[in-house]
Order: structure tokens, then sequence, then C-alpha cells
């Protein structure tokens, strides 16, 4: 890696760890992101099952051989040690993630910290909550709109989403529970994600959102009110407030 990466790399740890210690028990700190999607079907899965009879299963997943496509969006509240899952069927766009972290807000967020001024969003810096992409920053000054609460977003540079910790706190013990399986349903993929669970007292909460989200829109620079985003001075691409 060249080392204006590397020290870009570096200097963004070590903005993403001030973040993380300097915020208080009363506002949330999350990890989000999506896991690898998979297709319901007889398609074959990496792992062991118990069962009492043979199963066949095709060996691969081309779509043409599913019955339907299943995305799973994850939200880690790192404070309280629970997942919140969101199992779609049509595409990771910003407004899936908004989606999302607006249904955790609304049902269990509001209630976990009732006093909350401001959340930090930890993220990758691709897919749909991609730092260049105006479409994920107007998408979250919609939630920040509707909660009335001040987001700081911190993106992970690049090649280093496995440090995110929704990745070894949250989806490793997804993908074991999930492990071995054929999947007949979206009810059936619910049942086996919410049956995750770790010694350190790991739960995961599941819901089945099966909205379509279309691909293809373009988001202008000037959808987005640039009054109400301020950024960090150091890496600015990567590190962000918006306020309500």
């Amino acid at each position: 890696m060249p080392t204006g990466n590397f020290k870009l790399r570096n200097e963004q740890f070590a903005i993403i760890f001030y973040f993380v210690a300097l915020f208080s028990l009363d506002n949330p700190v999350l990890s989000i992101d999506c896991k690898k999607k998979e297709r319901l079907g007889t398609i074959y899965r990496e792992g062991k099952s118990y069962t009492q009879g043979v199963h066949q299963a095709y060996d691969h997943d081309y779509s043409h051989l599913g019955e339907g496509k299943v995305l799973p969006h994850g939200i880690y509240d790192i404070q309280h040690n629970e997942g919140y899952i969101t199992i779609g069927n049509s595409s990771e766009t910003a407004d899936f993630i908004v989606d999302n972290l607006l249904w955790w807000w609304d049902n269990y967020g509001i209630n976990h910290y009732p006093n909350a001024q401001s959340l930090l969003l930890l993220c990758d810096c691709g897919g749909g909550n991609s730092y260049r992409h105006h479409a994920f920053k107007k998408a979250l000054q919609r939630f920040a709109s509707l909660t009335g609460i001040s987001i700081v977003v911190s993106h992970y540079p690049p090649y280093a989403s496995k440090w995110n910790p929704i990745e070894h706190r949250l989806f490793c013990h997804v993908h074991q529970a999930m492990s071995g399986q054929m999947f007949s349903s979206y009810e059936m993929v619910k049942t086996l994600i919410s049956k995750t669970s770790t010694q350190s007292g790991l739960c995961v909460t599941v819901r089945i959102h099966l909205k379509e989200y279309p691909t293809g829109r373009k988001t202008d620079k000037t959808e987005v009110n640039i009054d109400k985003i301020s950024y960090h001075q150091e890496i600015p691409k990567l590190n962000y407030r918006i306020y309500p």
C-alpha cells in the first residue's frame, strides 16, 4: 500500500477511536453494514447441518436458480451488545439503510437512549453508505430531521472494512447460525438469524422488510443541505456531522 494511503488509514483509525471514546453512554454508537447477499431456494451453502435424509441442491447461486433475493442489513449497538437486522429483497440503497436506522430508533433506540443528542455511525466507505454519494448524506439528513438528533459519521478507510465492529461482533455469529442451511422462505431466514447468540450476551432482533428500493437514481449535490453538514478538519471526506 502506498505511504500516503497508509498514513491516511492510521489517521482515520485514530479519529474513529477518539470519537468512540468521546461518546457518552447517553449517545449511541452504531456500527452498520450489509451482510453478504443470499438467495432463497435449494442452493448449496457452505457449512454443516443436522438432517435425517439426503437433500439435493444446486452448487451455484445463479440468479435464475433462486426463488428470491435475501439482503440482510445490520445495525450493531456497541454499548448494549445488540444486533438489529432487516431482511430485504431489493437493493442496498441509502434509503434502505436509513429506513433500517429509523426502524431501530423508533422501536428500540429511543428507549435505550432517551437523552440522546448525537449518534455516532461507523460504516464502510463503499456501497449504499459510500462517502462519495450525495444520496447517503441526503438520506441521513432525513433521519436527523425526523429524530431531532445530530449524526456523526465516520467511515472506515478503503480495504479496512474488516475492522468495522459489526463484522466480528455480529455478522460472524449470524453466519454461523445460518451455516449449511438452504433458505426456503424469508421467515426461515428470520428464524435462523434470530437464534444468533454468544456467551457474552449478544442478542439479535430481526424483521422482514420487503419493500422495493429503485436503483440508478442520481442525487445532485444541490439536494443536500450543506448548511447542516460540518466536516472534520483532518480527513473531511471520511468524517462529518449532520445536524437536524
